[in-house]
């Protein structure tokens, strides 16, 4: 073989064991991060296989978000969450994005907002829209007045007819396994929602006002199982399911409305 042909092989070897490696990498960073076990083989024929999603675990740094005095915090629980939703993907061969990896805010990505955090909520959306990601999903937990409010709520805006759809395929998901006993597919009037010019999605988790839910959401196996529901529900959206709308609740149960631009 001529010189040239052999330095041609080397390069395009180099490259293919690179990007085997790099694969590799991001299944062992992830396991290391989740603390499970690594798969043998990547799940076959999903509808996640190369979509690039964005999982954003919502608040960090100096905003914890919701919390309960005791040491429960709403920025540490959706990271271990959004770790194992990264992970699964990983394992299916998606492109899992984490906005943040650890304990920060991101509002120093971004100048042209006015507050802090204005610019912790425009730079979550700039990683989707630099990305190119298919899917935007922003993990929260909830937190009322009421103690006996409990269970998920995904939230969309109406700008994009497709993030309606990803709303209702992550609350087919996630229904049994945080039921809620209101409304639990809610339009939403939040600046990660209506910025966003991909499909995308607000889940709310569940309560931390919640005594018995707040227990549950401390429980890596529950947060376990939260992300392999909302992992399930990215599946069904990128394989074009449509879910009927559920019927509106009795008034009489309280939810929450927070403020807009507060997500």
């Amino acid at each position: 073989m001529a010189r040239s042909g052999r330095v041609l092989l080397v390069v395009v070897v180099r490259r293919a064991f690179a990007s085997i490696a790099a694969g590799a990498f991001l299944l062992v960073a992830l396991a290391a991060l989740t603390g499970r076990a690594l798969p043998i083989v990547a799940l076959p024929g999903s509808a996640v296989v190369g979509k690039v999603i964005v999982v954003d675990p919502g608040h960090g740094g100096i905003d914890p978000g919701s919390h309960n005095g005791e040491g429960a915090m709403e920025k540490e629980i959706v990271l271990e969450i959004a770790r194992d939703v990264c992970y699964l993907l990983a394992r299916a061969r998606a492109v899992p994005i984490l906005t943040r990896h650890g304990d920060w805010e991101m509002s120093p990505i971004i100048e042209h907002e006015t507050t802090r955090h204005r610019r912790d909520l425009a730079a979550r959306i700039h990683i989707a829209h630099r990305t190119g990601a298919d899917a935007f999903v922003s993990i929260h937990v909830n937190k009322v007045r009421s103690t006996s409010t409990r269970g998920a709520i995904v939230f969309y805006s109406r700008n994009n007819p497709e993030s309606k759809r990803l709303a209702m395929c992550v609350h087919s998901a996630i229904k049994d396994v945080a039921p809620h006993q209101g409304m639990s597919v809610l339009e939403g009037d939040y600046y990660v929602l209506n910025a966003a010019s991909v499909p995308a999605v607000i889940v709310e988790v569940g309560f931390l006002s919640n005594p018995e839910e707040k227990e549950l959401l401390l429980a890596p196996s529950y947060r376990g199982q939260l992300a392999e529901a909302i992992f399930g529900g990215l599946v069904l959206f990128f394989e074009g399911a449509g879910v009927t709308p559920e019927r509106k609740a009795p008034s009489s149960v309280e939810k929450r409305e927070p403020a807009p631009g507060t997500r």
